[in-house]
C-alpha cells in the first residue's frame, strides 16, 4: 500500500509560487451585482437587453431555420444573440441552447445578485484563500446623472462597504473604472466614440479616488479597449449599434477618445492623488496569441503579426509609444484606396495627444483566454464581408483547430510579446478561465486548464518576465454578456433558477483552494 502511494506521488511535481506573488479572483459588475434599476442609472447592457434594438440581431446573425425562430418567438419569449463570438470568437453556442428559447430570455438585472451579499460574498472569498479580488466599479452608480457634482452617495457607500470588507479578511481590492457599462444617457450623445467622454470619465475617477483610493491601490483605467468598442458598429456587443454601416470608422473614434481618456484619468492619479495614496494605475488589455495557420507560410506568419498588431498589440503600442502603429494606420489607407473612400477614418494622435499617451500607465493588466490560428483573407471572403474593419485586418479566423497545448504556449508567447515590445513592463494577469456549460461538471478539464497555463505563467517568472499576480475569471459565475448563462467559468456556482441567488462549491474548488492558500501548483508528471 505504502508502495503504491509512493507511486502515486512520484507522478506529481510541485511548483512555487513567490511569497510576494498575489492570486486571486475576477469578477465584473454588470455581471454579478444586479439590482439594475437600485441607486444606479441605466446603462448600455440595461438598455440592449431590454430593447427589441438586441433581437433584430437574432434573424440576421444565428444560423437558425426559420421555424425555429417563430418558435421562440411564439413562446413570447426575447430571443437574443446569444452567440457573441459566433464567426470571429472561440466558444461555440450549444445546440441545446438553440433548441431550448429560455437561453435567449435573459439579462442582468438580477445577475449573481452581489449587490445585496457583500456579506456572503467576502466570506466565500476568505474561505477560498485568495490575496487579491478584482472587481469593477459601475460608473452608473457613481455619476448616475453623469456629472461629477451629483454622484451616487449609495453607490459610493455600496463599494466603500466591499472594499472595507475586503481589507478585514485580508484581502487585495483591485479596481476596474470601466468594464463596459457606460450609462445609456451617455450613450445618447454617442458614448465612447463622442470625444466628450475625456471631459467626464476623468472627474468619475476622482470621485473613485478621493472616495477609496486610502484604501484601494491597485487600479485599471478601463478594461479590454479594443473589445469595448466593437459595439459602435455592431450588434453582437453593446451599445448595439447597426452592424456595417459604421464599422472601421465609429469603433476606431472610440478607440482614439477611449486612449486619450484612460491617460487622462491616469493623470488625474498622478497628479492629484499619487504621492500621498501611493497607488497604481493600468490599464487592461485583452490578449489573444494569433498563430499561423500554415507556420512554413511567410504570408501567414505576416498575417499573425498583423493580426497581434491590430488587436491587443494596436492597444500596447498606442500605450508604449503615444501613436498608432504604422502597419495600423497603412492597411485602412489600403482598404481606403481600394473601395474609394474619401473619409479620414483614423488619424495619427497629436503632438500633444502623443505625449499624454505615451508612458500613462503603471502597470498593465492583461486578459487571456485562448489562442487562434489565421490565414489571410482571400479576394473572394474581402468581396464577401460586409464589415469594413474586418477588410482593413485582411485574416480570417480558424477558431477551432488549435490545440491545448498551443493555448498554454501561446499565453507564454503573449508574455513574451510584452516584455519584448514594452521593455518588461509590470503585468498583472487580471483574467484567466475555463468555462463549463450550464449543467456539465468538466472540473477535470478546467484544472487541466488553469494547469497548463499557471506552469507557463511560472516558466515566464523564470525568464524575469515582470508579472506580479494572477486572477482567475471567475470568482463566481456570472452573466458572460451575450452568451448569456451558460458559459459558467466561477469557481463558485450560482443557482439563477433560484431567486435567492444561492452559492456553491464546484468539484474544482479544493485545487484552486489549495492553489491560493499554498501558492503551490501540483503538476502531474
Amino acid at each position: 500500500m505504502a508502495n503504491e502511494k509512493a507511486k502515486r506521488e512520484s507522478f506529481v511535481s510541485t511548483k512555487q509560487f513567490p511569497d510576494n506573488f498575489l492570486l486571486g479572483t475576477s469578477t465584473g459588475a454588470y455581471q454579478v451585482e444586479g439590482a439594475w434599476n437600485e441607486d444606479k442609472a441605466e446603462s448600455i447592457w440595461d438598455h440592449y437587453f431590454h430593447s427589441n434594438e438586441a433581437n433584430r440581431s437574432f434573424r440576421y446573425f444565428l444560423d437558425l431555420p426559420e421555424s425555429v425562430i417563430e418558435k421562440h418567438i411564439q413562446k413570447g419569449v426575447k430571443p437574443r444573440l446569444a452567440d457573441l463570438y459566433k464567426g470571429m470568437g472561440v466558444y461555440e453556442f450549444p445546440s441545446s441552447a438553440i433548441e431550448d428559447g429560455t437561453h435567449f430570455n435573459f439579462n442582468g438585472d438580477i445577475a449573481a445578485d452581489s449587490y445585496h451579499k457583500t456579506d456572503i460574498d467576502v466570506k466565500l472569498l476568505k474561505e477560498l484563500g485568495v490575496q487579491v479580488y478584482r472587481f469593477s466599479i459601475a460608473p452608473t452608480r457613481i455619476i448616475p446623472r453623469v456629472h461629477d457634482n451629483t454622484p451616487g452617495k449609495e453607490g459610493i457607500a455600496y463599494y466603500n462597504n466591499l472594499i472595507d470588507k475586503l481589507i478585514e479578511n485580508g484581502i487585495t481590492p483591485m479596481a476596474c473604472l470601466y468594464h463596459f457599462d457606460v450609462g445609456e444617457c451617455f450613450n445618447k450623445i454617442g458614448g465612447l466614440s463622442n470625444p466628450v467622454s475625456y471631459k467626464f470619465y476623468p472627474n468619475f475617477s476622482r470621485i473613485c479616488f478621493e472616495n477609496f483610493g486610502d484604501r484601494v491601490k491597485h487600479w485599471s483605467t478601463a478594461a479590454d479597449i479594443h473589445l469595448a468598442t466593437e459595439g459602435y458598429s455592431s450588434e453582437h456587443f453593446a451599445p448595439g449599434y447597426q452592424e456595417s454601416i459604421f464599422s472601421g470608422f465609429l469603433e476606431y473614434e472610440a478607440i482614439h477618445n477611449s486612449m486619450i481618456t484612460q491617460s487622462l484619468m491616469w493623470k488625474v492619479y498622478n497628479d492629484e492623488f499619487k504621492e500621498k495614496q501611493k497607488g497604481e494605475v493600468s490599464l487592461t488589455i485583452d490578449g489573444v496569441w494569433y498563430y499561423p495557420k500554415d507556420p512554413n507560410n511567410p504570408e501567414h506568419q505576416k498575417c499573425a503579426e498583423s493580426a497581434r498588431m491590430s488587436t491587443f498589440g494596436l492597444i500596447a503600442h498606442i500605450l508604449f509609444t503615444g501613436q498608432y502603429p504604422d502597419e495600423f494606420l497603412e492597411a485602412i489607407d489600403r482598404t481606403n484606396k481600394r473601395e474609394k473612400i474619401r473619409v479620414d477614418r483614423a488619424r495619427q494622435f497629436t503632438k500633444k495627444e502623443q505625449e499624454l499617451i505615451k508612458g500613462a500607465y503603471d502597470f498593465i493588466v492583461l486578459n487571456y483566454y485562448n489562442s487562434v490560428k489565421v490565414r489571410p483573407m482571400t479576394d473572394e471572403e474581402y468581396e464577401a464581408e460586409p464589415n469594413l474593419k474586418k477588410r482593413d485586418r485582411g485574416f480570417i479566423m480558424d477558431l477551432h483547430s488549435t490545440t491545448e497545448t498551443e493555448v498554454y504556449e501561446g499565453f507564454l508567447n503573449i508574455l513574451r510579446w510584452f516584455k519584448e515590445k514594452m521593455d518588461n513592463p509590470k503585468i498583472f494577469i487580471g483574467e484567466n478561465g475555463f468555462p463549463e456549460e450550464e449543467g456539465i461538471d468538466d472540473s477535470e478539464k478546467k484544472i487541466a486548464y488553469h494547469t497548463g497555463i499557471l506552469n507557463k505563467l511560472l516558466e515566464a517568472l523564470d525568464e524575469n518576465i515582470n508579472v506580479f499576480g494572477y486572477c482567475i475569471w471567475s470568482f463566481i459565475d456570472t452573466l458572460e454578456f451575450t452568451f448569456g448563462y451558460w458559459k459558467r467559468f466561477g469557481i463558485y456556482a450560482v443557482d439563477f433558477n433560484d431567486d435567492s441567488r444561492p452559492r456553491s462549491k464546484k468539484n474544482s474548488f479544493p485545487f484552486f483552494q489549495q492553489l491560493f492558500q499554498t501558492k503551490k501548483l501540483q503538476i502531474k508528471n
